[in-house]
């Protein structure tokens, strides 16, 4: 109650908009802006230097987050999509932390997942995000097998968003 909140990119340190908590609610209005990936961020205080920081889907519709125990978003197809991702990630680190793999192959896993929801995503922002935020883990090679694969909306939507 009573923190700001702010609704940034995901790769730059634009904010789009701000607002405060009220009520347990706040509402951003973002207008005709297409659907993609946002960066919701909670401050306690204005000089916070932790933030709460989730990934969340800026697309028509109410938009549901729970800051407790569990961080998520809910509410509209992008962000169940976007939270399925996100914790397919949370489960894999908590299976590798508990098996003790080598990095080898913690690395060629995380790729398989990461390969393997950007596919399942290819045709919506969440491909596009998974793509753009992990990406640095594919080599070249792998990025263009990827984008081949994709589809001619997803190669177009990273060009796009690369300028």
């Amino acid at each position: 109650e009573g923190k700001q909140v702010y609704l940034r990119h995901t790769l730059t340190p634009e904010t789009y908009d701000s607002t405060i908590v009220k009520n347990g609610t706040f509402r951003f209005a973002l207008g005709e802006t297409s659907p993609g990936v946002s960066l919701l961020v909670l401050k306690a205080s204005s000089d916070d230097l932790f933030p709460i920081t989730l990934p969340v889907a800026t697309e028509k519709g109410t938009v549901k987050v729970s800051l407790g125990e569990l961080v998520f978003t809910s509410g509209t197809a992008l962000n169940d999509k976007l939270q399925d991702f996100l914790l397919a990630v949370d489960r894999f680190s908590d299976e590798m932390g508990k098996k003790g793999e080598n990095q080898e192959k913690i690395r060629k896993d995380f790729s398989s997942l990461l390969e393997s929801s950007i596919l399942q995503n290819r045709d919506n922002e969440v491909g596009v995000y998974i793509f753009r935020n992990y990406g640095s883990r594919f080599t070249p090679e792998q990025k263009s097998d990827i984008m081949d694969r994709a589809g001619e909306w997803f190669i177009k939507r990273i060009e796009e968003t690369n300028n």
